[in-house]
């Protein structure tokens, strides 16, 4: 696994698992529609990555990465939305089964042209999606809760610049290699 890949896994986990534990521990003052929102955002954004991440690994068998995104994205969006409703758990479990077979097929469809750039283009957008989910839970929850709560984004433009920076400088010093060998010889 090489750096980039590893800390793309890393960013993506602290992110999500820091969405579901503020969302969790605010969520009284979560909205249906926020919710939903977040677990509908939470479960596609990860199937779409891993999806195709997996979808380049396993390419050429579109069956496994298809079920394991879609198990993937599956289980983060039923995460997401079991603190806060039943709505939410559906909206969340079916979004990530939606982005886990997207992300698969894309990642089967562009494995033998570019899989370093479109893997790190969709890591990036999905990083600064969750970015933005995270800032919109945060907001409502303020709106909502008319006291001081936590917040992450005291300096949001600082936060960004730093993942910004710190995607380049890991796609400079060790990008992404995948090795693509066409098994369908038999």
């Amino acid at each position: 696994m090489s750096l980039t890949l590893l800390f793309i896994f890393i960013m993506c986990t602290i992110q999500v698992v820091t969405i579901i534990l503020y969302v969790k521990h605010y969520r009284r003052w979560v909205t249906n529609m926020n919710g939903m929102m977040i677990a509908m955002a939470l479960g596609m954004s990860v199937g779409i990555l891993m999806g195709t991440i997996l979808g380049v690994i396993f390419h050429g068998n579109l069956i496994e990465s298809t079920i394991f995104s879609m198990i993937i994205g599956l289980s983060v969006g039923l995460l997401a939305g079991i603190p806060l409703s039943l709505p939410s758990v559906i909206d969340g479990i079916l979004s990530g089964m939606m982005g886990g077979m997207m992300g698969a097929m894309l990642g089967d469809m562009v494995a033998m042209t570019k899989p370093n750039a479109i893997i790190n283009i969709i890591a990036f957008m999905i990083t600064m999606i969750l970015v933005l989910v995270l800032y919109s839970a945060e907001d409502s929850i303020r709106k909502q809760a008319n006291q001081a709560i936590f917040s992450f984004f005291k300096h949001p433009y600082l936060l960004i610049c730093s993942i910004t920076i710190l995607f380049l400088l890991f796609n400079h010093m060790a990008p992404l290699e995948f090795n693509i060998s066409n098994n369908h010889e038999h």
